[in-house]
């Protein structure tokens, strides 16, 4: 099993109409287990629970031009979603120093 702490989630590319000041909407954990099927972000405004994932994928978004983010596409009861991840520790330079990168590749392995 995998836990990711101090995650940054979006729900959606952050985009500079949005008029936000910070590069993310909730900060909590990301769990992953082995199998792949129980993926889950616990956040201080709430829970996603994943259920089946899409695709996986790495790089910039929206008017983050600093962070890389890890995107997944999934379905929750046949609906499409998206969420944003990036590793928020250190105040958000663990991320640009690897480990958003290691949660990408932990999230890849299970597809």
């Amino acid at each position: 099993m995998y836990v990711f702490h101090n995650i940054w989630y979006l729900p959606k590319k952050n985009e500079c109409r949005d008029k936000k000041v910070k590069a993310f909407y909730d900060v909590g954990n990301l769990t992953v287990d082995e199998s792949g099927k129980n993926v889950e972000f616990k956040g201080k405004r709430g829970n996603i629970k994943i259920d089946k994932i899409i695709s996986v994928t790495y790089g910039k978004q929206g008017r983050d031009f600093v962070n890389n983010w890890v995107k997944v596409d999934f379905t929750n009861d046949n609906e499409p979603l998206v969420a944003y991840f990036s590793d928020g520790g250190l105040l958000g330079w663990k991320g640009m120093f690897g480990g958003t990168n290691k949660m990408f590749n932990g999230l890849i392995n299970i597809e």
